[in-house]
C-alpha cells in the first residue's frame, strides 16, 4: 500500500484541526473529537512509515526519532517560549505556578500525565492553562516511544493480531475507567491507545483492490459523520460511542482510493499548518480570556481566531518547514540545541516565579480552603467510620458541619467564633448533602462519574450514622451550593429499595433527598440549618482581584471584579428555587449571605482589603473569617436550627 503524500489525508487534518479551533471557540459543542481525528491519521501515517522500513531492511530508531524531533520539537518549542515570556502579564501567582509544571510536562511530552494530576475538583479550570493542549501530543509522543519497538521486536507474522489484541484491550480498559476515573480515561496513553491502534490496523491491512473499492462507496458517508457528529452527537451518554464512530469514519477515509478535488486542496491548504495552529490557537485564546476576566465578546474571539491563523502560517513558514527541510543538518548540532533549549525553557517559569514572592501572598490567600485540614476532605470510596481526630475543635463538640466544599469554606470562620460549643467537619468535595441522591456527570474528563454518586450516597449514611453515635452533636448545619441537582451538565442517581436509578436533574428529586437528610437528623434529636451558598460570578472572582492588585491586563464588565445581583440571580435562579423548595418541604430555615453582602446591585467580594473569595464561589479562609465574625454566623445558625 503506497504511503506517498496525499492530499485528502492533509485535508483530513485541516478538518481535525478546525473542529479543534471552534470547539476552543466555543462554536460546536463536541469540536474535541478532532483529536481523535488526528490520532487515528497519526497512528496510520507512523504505522505505515515504519511498516515499509522495516520491511526494507533500513529502520533506525535513531532516524525514526530524530526525523520526530526534527519535525515537531521546534515550532512545539517557539511556541512554549512565546507563551512563557507573555504568561507573567496574563496568569496569577496560582496560574504561574501551574504553569511552571506544565511547561516541563511540555518540554517532556508528559502533559497528559500532568493535566490528569491537575484535573481534582480543586484544579483549576482548563481556559485558564495556556499549555493545555500539548497533552494530545504528549499522547502520541508515547504512541510513538511503543509503536516502533512493537513492530521492531515482534514477528511481522503477529504485527496484526498483535495491534489487534491491544487495541480490544485498550477499548475495555477505557470502558472501564471511564466510569470511575473519566480524567484518567481521557488524558492517558492506555485508554487512548485504541484510536492510534485502529489508524496502525488500518496500515496494516494487507493492500486489496477489492476492500479499496468497497470503501470508496462509503466515503461520502464517513465524510458526513466526521461533519455531524461534532456538532450533533449521536445522543448516547458514553461520549466513547461518539469517539469511536469519528475513529472509524476516519479510517475509511485514509484506507479508500485518495481523493483529490478543489475543496479537498482548499482544506488540505489549512492541514498545511494544522500543527502550527493547533500549537498557536490555544493559548491565545486563554490569554484573550484573561484579559477580559470573563467570556470576551465575539469580535475578540474571532480576532483570536484570526491572529492565529496568521501566526500560525509564519510558524510554519519560518519554523517548521526550514527545519523539516534540513535547516539542521548535523544530528549532533540539533541533539544539542534541543538539549539546550529544553533547559532554558525548564527553567524560565522558575525564575519569573522566584519575582513574584516579593508581591503579596496572593498563593496563601488563594489556597485551597479544606477548612479544619485536608485530612477532612473524605475521599472518593473511603466512606468515614468515625470522626478524625483532627476534624473537631474539641472532644465533644456541639455543632456539625456536613457537606462538600462550599461547606468546607464556612468552617474556619465557624471554627473561631463557635466558643466553647465546639464544631466538627464531615465533608466530601462535590457530594451534596441528602439521603439516597447524588449527583454525576458523563461529561468526559469530569470529576464526578456514576461511580462518584455512589460514593457521595455512601458517605452521607456515613455521617448519618456518626452522628447516630455522638449524641453530644445537637446541631446540624448543611452547606453546599446546590446547583448539581438542577443542573443540565449533570444526572442524578436516586436509591430507591437498594437499587441506583439515574433520572434527569430535578429540584423535586433533589429536594426530597435533602428532605430525607433533615427528617433523618430530627428522628435523631438532632436540629437543622440549612446554608445557602455565597454569591457567585462566571469568572473567577480571586484570579481577578490579584490581577487588579498586580495591575495586569483587565478589559470588559467585570475589571472591576464585582458580583453583578443581576447575573448571580440569573445564575442561579434554579438553586434559589431549590431552596426555597426545602424550606417549605422541609420546614428548615436556610441562612443566607445575601442581606449581608450585597445591595441592590453589587455584592461585595472582598472587605478591608481581605479577599472574601479564593476561586468563583468557595470562600477563602480569610474571607471565611470575616464573614462569620461580622455576621455572628456561629451564633447565628445555632439559633435558627430547628
Amino acid at each position: 500500500m503506497p504511503r506517498d503524500f496525499r492530499a485528502d489525508i492533509q485535508a483530513l487534518r485541516g478538518l481535525a484541526v478546525l473542529l479543534v479551533v471552534l470547539y476552543h471557540a466555543h462554536i460546536g459543542p463536541f469540536g474535541y473529537l478532532g483529536v481523535d481525528i488526528f490520532f487515528v491519521i497519526s497512528g496510520f501515517l507512523i504505522t505505515g512509515l515504519v511498516r515499509t522500513q522495516l520491511e526494507q531492511s533500513r529502520f533506525s530508531f535513531w532516524e525514526f526519532y530524530y526525523r520526530r524531533a526534527k519535525r515537531l520539537l521546534p515550532a512545539a518549542y517557539v511556541v512554549i517560549a512565546l507563551t512563557t515570556i507573555v504568561a507573567p502579564f496574563f496568569l496569577s501567582d496560582v496560574g504561574l505556578r501551574e504553569f511552571r509544571t506544565e511547561v516541563l510536562g511540555a518540554l517532556t511530552f508528559t502533559g497528559n500525565v500532568v493535566l490528569w494530576t491537575q484535573s481534582d475538583y480543586f484544579g483549576g479550570a482548563a481556559e485558564t492553562k495556556p499549555l493545555l493542549h500539548f497533552w494530545s501530543l504528549a499522547v502520541e509522543e508515547q504512541y510513538y516511544l511503543l509503536l516502533p519497538a512493537f513492530l521492531a521486536l515482534v514477528s511481522r507474522k503477529w504485527w496484526l493480531s498483535g495491534v489487534t489484541s491491544l487495541l480490544v484491550a485498550s477499548v475495555a480498559l477505557c470502558l472501564y475507567v471511564a466510569f470511575r476515573h473519566p480524567s484518567a480515561a481521557f488524558y492517558l496513553l492506555p485508554t487512548r491507545f485504541w484510536e492510534m491502534a485502529i489508524g496502525s490496523l488500518g496500515a496494516l491491512l494487507p493492500a486489496s483492490p477489492r476492500l479499496a473499492a468497497k470503501l470508496a462507496t462509503l466515503r461520502f458517508p464517513a465524510l458526513g459523520l466526521l461533519l455531524l457528529i461534532p456538532f450533533g452527537p449521536s445522543g448516547l451518554q458514553n461520549p466513547i460511542v461518539d469517539a469511536a464512530l469519528v475513529c472509524l469514519a476516519t479510517l475509511i477515509l485514509l484506507l479508500a482510493p485518495p481523493w483529490n478535488n478543489v475543496a479537498v486542496r482548499g482544506m488540505a491548504r489549512i492541514g498545511d499548518i494544522s500543527y502550527s495552529l493547533y500549537l498557536i490557537h490555544w493559548p491565545v485564546l486563554v490569554y484573550v480570556r484573561a484579559a477580559w476576566v470573563a467570556e470576551p465578546p465575539a469580535l475578540a474571539i474571532c480576532a483570536a481566531v484570526a491572529f492565529s491563523v496568521v501566526a500560525s502560517l509564519a510558524l510554519h513558514r519560518f519554523v517548521e518547514e526550514p527545519f523539516r527541510q534540513g535547516f539542521v543538518t548535523s544530528r549532533g548540532r540539533m541533539a544539542s540545541g534541543l538539549v539546550a533549549a529544553t533547559a532554558l525553557l525548564s527553567l524560565a517559569p522558575s525564575v519569573d516565579l522566584g519575582a513574584t514572592e516579593s508581591r503579596p501572598g496572593f498563593s496563601d490567600v488563594r489556597r485551597i480552603n479544606y477548612g479544619l485540614g485536608k485530612a477532612c476532605d473524605i475521599t472518593r470510596g473511603s466512606p468515614p467510620q468515625g470522626i478524625p481526630e483532627a476534624c473537631q475543635t474539641m472532644d465533644r463538640p456541639q455543632l456539625l458541619v456536613w457537606g462538600d466544599s462550599f461547606a468546607m469554606a464556612l468552617v474556619p470562620g465557624l471554627a473561631k467564633t463557635v466558643g466553647k460549643a465546639g464544631l466538627v467537619q464531615l465533608t466530601m468535595s462535590g457530594c451534596l448533602p441528602a439521603i439516597g441522591v447524588a449527583a454525576f456527570s458523563r461529561r468526559a474528563a469530569s470529576p464526578y462519574p456514576r461511580a462518584f454518586g455512589e460514593d457521595c450516597i455512601r458517605f452521607n449514611d456515613s455521617v448519618l450514622a456518626i452522628l447516630k453515635s455522638r449524641p453530644e452533636i445537637r446541631t446540624v448545619a448543611i452547606s453546599s451550593p446546590f446547583d448539581a441537582p438542577v443542573s443540565n451538565d449533570f444526572m442524578l442517581l436516586n436509591r430507591r429499595d437498594g437499587t441506583f436509578t439515574e433520572v434527569e436533574t430535578s429540584k423535586d428529586v433533589a429536594a426530597e433527598g435533602i428532605k430525607a437528610l433533615v427528617e433523618a437528623v430530627r428522628a435523631l434529636g438532632r436540629r437543622v440549618v440549612v446554608v445557602a451558598p455565597p454569591p457567585v460570578a462566571s469568572f473567577d472572582i480571586a484570579d481577578c482581584l490579584e490581577r487588579k492588585a498586580r495591575g495586569s491586563v483587565m478589559l470588559g464588565r467585570y475589571s472591576d471584579c464585582k458580583i453583578y445581583v443581576s447575573d448571580y440571580l440569573r445564575m442561579r435562579s434554579r438553586t434559589l428555587e431549590l431552596l426555597n423548595q426545602v424550606a417549605s418541604k422541609a420546614d428548615v430555615e436556610v441562612i443566607s449571605y445575601h442581606d449581608f453582602l450585597c445591595d441592590d446591585t453589587t455584592c461585595k467580594t472582598e472587605i478591608d482589603g481581605k479577599f472574601l473569595y479564593r476561586d468563583s464561589g468557595h470562600l477563602s479562609y480569610e474571607g471565611s473569617e470575616v464573614i462569620a465574625r461580622k455576621t455572628g454566623l456561629a451564633e447565628r445558625l445555632i439559633r435558627a436550627a430547628r
